[in-house]
């Protein structure tokens, strides 16, 4: 394919379901019955803001301690939502 040129992109008509693929410059409606609001399907290639990704990047310590003050909040404001 030419790296110029970008791919097309799959999305589904939000009123019969069809699925159309669309191009830069294409009109946005559904080819089977006319409507205008289209979805974009969801992608299966992993993005960056996985939880993957988050773990590589920071070190074990800090994830731990991250975890703990995160458990230690949530706990601690639980038990005052039961105490008052």
């Amino acid at each position: 394919m030419d790296p110029q040129q970008p791919e097309p992109v799959s999305y589904l008509c939000g009123d019969c379901g069809a699925e159309n693929t669309l191009k830069p410059g294409d009109v946005i409606q559904c080819r089977e019955c006319g409507y205008r609001i289209l979805y974009k399907k969801r992608t299966r290639r992993k993005t960056c803001g996985d939880f993957d990704s988050l773990l590589s990047t920071i070190r074990t310590q800090d994830f731990i301690y991250l975890i703990i003050d995160w458990f230690s909040v949530t706990v601690i404001t639980e038990i005052d939502e039961v105490v008052m």
